[in-house]
């Protein structure tokens, strides 16, 4: 049993040891390259059988006999088959954490992108709805719109110090607020509409 014990802790501390290796090796290597491949499970299960079978394997002796060189207790392998199984869902977790980080990360530098490049020129046409998000600025040069109410409340007219409520007509050259990311926004009436905004938006 001692013995088992001792063969389960070394290929367990050579697995862990080639981990750190390949994740260091694959730092700054492609996604599917050779320094940096993608497992899939099914690719794991095989190598573990290919292990299984080598674990268990016989080998004729002097005499001509057949003799098992290490027989394996089946609970070891299905601890090493679980070990690395677990390994290999911990590593897909972390990289789609990673991925959505990576995507979080990129919208907040094209808001940043958005706010420090000031104003805007955006045309939109009849019927289209520009949302805008939270803190995002807005002017209607020319054309004819209305404001849309979000969730929590209307649209900031901060010239006229007055909420605009959906349907309500905006007035040019006014400076226009969204105080949250809830659907606020403009309404396009005319046929076309210039506008200048400051910060996130979409047009719908």
């Amino acid at each position: 049993m001692k013995r088992l014990s001792r063969l389960y802790l070394l290929v367990l501390a050579v697995a862990i040891f080639s981990t750190a290796i390949l994740a260091q090796a694959a730092k700054d290597a492609q996604p599917g390259s050779e320094f940096d491949p993608l497992v899939t499970k099914s690719y794991v299960d095989e190598q573990i059988q290919k292990l299984s079978s080598k674990i268990g394997k016989t080998q004729p002796s002097s005499s001509g006999s057949s003799t098992n060189v290490s027989t394996v207790d089946e609970q070891v392998i299905d601890n090493l088959r679980t070990d690395v199984r677990d390994l290999t869902n911990l590593i897909i977790d972390a990289y789609t954490k990673i991925q959505t980080l990576e995507k979080q990360n990129y919208e907040l530098i094209q808001k940043l992108e958005a706010i420090e490049s000031g104003f805007v020129v955006v045309e939109a046409s009849k019927g289209q709805q520009i949302a805008l998000g939270a803190g995002s600025e807005a002017i209607v040069r020319s054309g004819e719109a209305t404001a849309i109410s979000g969730i929590y409340g209307g649209l900031a007219d901060v010239t006229e110090a007055r909420d605009l409520t959906s349907g309500q007509a905006i007035t040019n050259q006014h400076l226009l607020i969204s105080a949250r990311d809830d659907g606020r926004g403009i309404n396009v009436v005319s046929d076309v509409c210039f506008m200048l905004i400051r910060g996130s938006y979409s047009i719908e």
